[in-house]
């Protein structure tokens, strides 16, 4: 399925509302007493224009807040008189440490989404935002005197602050431009205008910095290091591993080396026990498998995903079409710079019964794919009503069979292969609620069954990384996908030879949220959410070549222009990541007349007439780039 970004957009809205982290976001406090004078204010003014959710929220943070430094440094003192006996102590910070986590999103969630005129027009005056230096200050347009400030750090989500006055100098974020923008907290009060300030680097680990500044963390091997903040003997470290609640613990220090998670990558930040402090920008580090090879070490092995040749495709659909038309949308594919085209072969469509095979129709896109130079790459999924999608021995069968037919050594001799599309998705698996484990080992069986017929053939998986249910697993949602298929078939890696990804998101350029995610810093579906699951991959010993299968932008969501721009954005992406070896746009042409069809609104060509797009024309130029 070619989900649209805004669908994705919306239902990524709704769960990061609920499970995001708190280590992902970065407070927009004042110091510890401006936070209490700012929520006395709002408390006091709440009867003059304040919605009360704000009001409510705002001072549910603060008690979270302080509930959470006071039990980090209950840890700490028990730690340093008797740390055998600190069990009650280590559960009060973990309850804490989640209570603070909801309260932080229930707040930017009341702030930043329900108080609307965010990013639409309003009637309600905007301030006037200035910065001098490292202070920020705002004409007054609100007779409660209280406002709604917003920060954005790249790589984190915007993150609200209720603050009282007019003027505020942040916690530092050393090393990173951070922007800002306040309006009144009232209803259908506007946004000012944005202004930026750029904090300068604490280079080095020993480096002490302003109280209330975030930590800059940094990771040299298992190692993490901070920086010193000024007045500061505790810190708290955040540890994150797929599949598990955030962990919280203290430290004395500047360092640490975690405790190793065997096959797992895990995101570390770190803050000041003291009110009001920022999390610091997050850290990853990739563990290996037990027994295992390390992410460095499959790095560097001699299968280096950007040795193999650059394959450049595209979704066409040559069996909807016809051989007869199949000339016509050679030279199509041909003036774009293309050769490979991706095409479903139908479990449910060649085996309506068990052992009874249909291939005249798939028989006769192979012929008029050769005789006119294109290579396939077949889609083999879908299962038919006889069985289910988990029936691992008869998908491992039909793909055997597919391959003995059109694979390496027959006349269409067909390289590589695609198991399954979109299996995350419940349109492709059945209309059921997507299974990892299934998926894993049909994938496996599969493969297995498909080298006994032809050792040569390519074979990829199936993978992403976002907030689509899943059953089983070990979390309902797809953040432990990729996870839960190695738990299953912990061998998978060795018999593919790519993995297939569908990264569709809005803006390519812009980065993650926080790291590790699968939204970009707009709140939006994130196209660079392909690294974080090439990180999962590594952190399983996989090294393989990644094949986006998928790509695009419908111009029923977007205009011509805007699909042009995403394109031209997504050919630098790829470029700038060399383990990416193949690019399949979906789709070259339009297959409906009517403009509000959004799948159709895809294609690089017009209905009916064929004409290009923008698109096809910022395509055609950056796929020579590629190489």
């Amino acid at each position: 399925m070619r989900l649209s970004p805004a669908r994705a957009r919306r239902g990524l809205i709704e769960f990061t509302t609920l499970f995001c982290t708190a280590s992902a976001l970065l407070a927009f406090a004042p110091s510890a007493e401006a936070i209490r004078s700012t929520h006395r204010g709002a408390s006091s003014h709440s009867r003059d224009g304040v919605p009360q959710p704000l009001h409510l929220a705002s001072r549910r943070e603060l008690k979270a807040e302080r509930s959470f430094v006071t039990s980090a440094k209950a840890l700490h003192r028990c730690l340093e008189s008797h740390p055998s006996s600190c069990g009650r102590s280590r559960s009060g910070l973990q309850r804490a440490g989640r209570h603070l986590e909801k309260a932080q999103h229930h707040l930017n969630h009341v702030a930043l989404s329900r108080a609307g005129a965010a990013r639409v027009a309003s009637a309600a005056r905007a301030p006037v935002l200035t910065a001098s230096g490292q202070r920020l200050t705002w004409t007054s347009t609100a007779r409660s005197g209280a406002y709604v400030g917003e920060r954005t750090v790249a790589g984190q989500a915007p993150q609200a602050e209720v603050i009282n006055g007019t003027s505020l100098t942040p916690p530092q974020v050393p090393g990173t431009t951070v922007s800002y923008r306040v309006r009144a907290a009232v209803s259908g009060a506007a946004w000012s205008n944005e202004v930026t300030i750029s904090y300068p680097a604490a280079t080095q680990a020993t480096e002490t910095v302003a109280q209330l500044a975030a930590p800059t963390l940094t990771v040299s091997g298992q190692k993490l290091d901070w920086t010193a903040v000024a007045g500061v003997s505790t810190y708290v470290l955040v540890t994150k591993a797929p599949g598990e609640a955030d962990q919280y613990s203290v430290v004395g220090g500047t360092s640490i080396t975690p405790p190793a998670v065997a096959g797992k990558t895990v995101h570390y930040s770190v803050r000041t026990a003291v009110e009001g402090s920022p999390w610091a920008l997050e850290v990853a580090i990739a563990y290996p498998a037990a027994g295992g090879p390390s992410a460095s070490e499959a790095a560097s092995s001699p299968a280096e995903p950007a040795a193999s040749p650059f394959i450049k495709g595209i979704d066409t659909n040559l069996g909807g079409w016809g051989p007869a038309a199949t000339p016509e949308i050679a030279g199509e594919m041909n003036q774009l710079g293309v050769h490979w085209e991706r095409e479903d072969l139908s479990w449910a469509t060649v085996e309506p019964e068990p052992g009874v095979y249909h291939w005249s129709a798939f028989d006769e896109t192979v012929a008029a794919a050769k005789a006119n130079g294109i290579t396939l790459l077949p889609i083999v999924g879908y299962a038919p009503s006889w069985t289910s999608p988990d029936n691992a021995a008869a998908y491992a069968e039909f793909v055997a069979a597919a391959v003995a037919r059109y694979g390496p050594g027959t006349s269409a001799n067909l390289p590589w292969w695609e198991l399954w599309n979109e299996p995350y998705f419940a349109y492709a698996w059945s209309n059921k609620t997507p299974e990892p484990e299934a998926y894993a080992r049909d994938a496996l069986a599969a493969a297995q069954a498909a080298k006994a017929v032809a050792p040569s053939v390519k074979l990829l998986l199936a993978a992403d990384y976002q907030n689509s249910p899943q059953a089983g697993g070990s979390t309902p949602w797809q953040t432990s996908w990729i996870d839960d298929m190695f738990a299953a078939a912990p061998t998978l890696g060795q018999w593919v030879d790519g993995i297939s990804v569908h990264p569709y998101g809005d803006n390519p350029e812009v980065p993650l949220a926080q790291p590790g995610g699968w939204t970009d810093s707009a709140g939006d579906w994130a196209f660079q959410r392909i690294d974080t699951i090439r990180e999962k991959f590594l952190a399983h010993g996989v090294n393989l070549p990644f094949w986006i299968t998928e790509e695009g932008w419908s111009t029923w969501e977007v205009s011509e222009a805007e699909q042009a721009s995403g394109y031209a954005s997504l050919i630098k992406q790829v470029a700038a990541r060399p383990w990416v070896r193949a690019l399949f746009p979906y789709c070259l042409r339009e297959f409906s007349p009517d403009p509000t069809n959004n799948q159709s609104g895809f294609g690089l060509l017009k209905f009916g007439t064929w004409q290009p797009k923008a698109a096809f024309y910022t395509l055609q130029e950056g796929l020579k780039t590629l190489s």
